[in-house]
């Protein structure tokens, strides 16, 4: 009995050490895509192809308020920022000298939010997660999540890069739903098509007591703001079990 609790002990040991460590690689990885985006000869392009774009950013493209999401897990409220989704790169001002600003491209942040607790609307939260597109390869993106937690077991999001020509900063007519495991940023997020067979199968066995819970409550499947609304009653239950 008691060699098996010292084994249990070391293993809880050593899965702390490497999440320490990845989180330690994280932070400096950050800082690293953080430092060469500020300065010459990659702030200088990416500077001037902010300035060429007319188009594709989130929004009418102006400063909005907001916070920052660092991975060292500070929430570092700003005074204005816009998303340019085309080049996937966030621009914020400074909160000294509003009349500088940072740039961070995907990496560098653990997200970031658009608005301000306590607005009539609540913040819109971009998230980086690994997404796949087809057949495509898995790449970096941010998306704005639609789900109530951005970790539980099962998170939906819209992507407003899919299709995009970053080079030239277009994007795709309209975007995304993306849908995977919340709780394991190493697992890719997938289109989902919002219908009522392709959401009832991320249920599982609990599919039964969505679809009760969704004429409960009047929610329909092809609405990607109901679809949200499931999952987080979905996650609510997994998490009970």
């Amino acid at each position: 009995m008691k060699i098996t609790f010292l084994i249990l002990l070391l293993g809880l040991s050593a899965a702390g050490q490497l999440a320490q460590a990845q989180a330690s690689h994280d932070i400096a990885e950050a800082r690293n895509l953080y430092a060469q985006a500020n300065r010459p000869p990659q702030e200088i392009t990416l500077r001037a192809n902010l300035k060429a774009q007319g188009s594709g950013f989130f929004g009418d493209g102006s400063m909005q308020p907001g916070a920052l999401r660092t991975f060292d897990g500070r929430y570092r409220p700003v005074p204005g920022l816009r998303y340019h989704a085309g080049l996937r790169l966030l621009e914020a001002q400074d909160s000294i000298n509003t009349d500088s600003t940072h740039l961070w491209p995907v990496g560098s942040l653990r997200g970031f939010d658009l608005g301000e607790p306590g607005d009539a609307k609540p913040p819109r939260r971009f998230r980086p997660r690994l997404v796949k597109e087809g057949s495509a390869g898995q790449r970096r993106e941010f998306v704005e999540v639609l789900t109530a937690v951005d970790a539980g077991p099962l998170l939906l999001a819209w992507l407003y890069t899919s299709g995009a020509d970053a080079v030239a900063g277009r994007l795709s007519m309209a975007p995304l739903l993306l849908v995977g495991a919340g709780n394991d940023p190493g697992e890719p997020l997938r289109s989902l098509e919002p219908s009522r067979s392709s959401v009832q199968r991320l249920f599982g066995n609990r599919a039964d007591a969505i679809n009760a819970y969704a004429m409960t409550k009047q929610l329909v499947y092809d609405s990607p703001a109901d679809v949200a609304r499931m999952i987080d009653y979905f996650n609510r239950l997994a998490v009970v079990k």
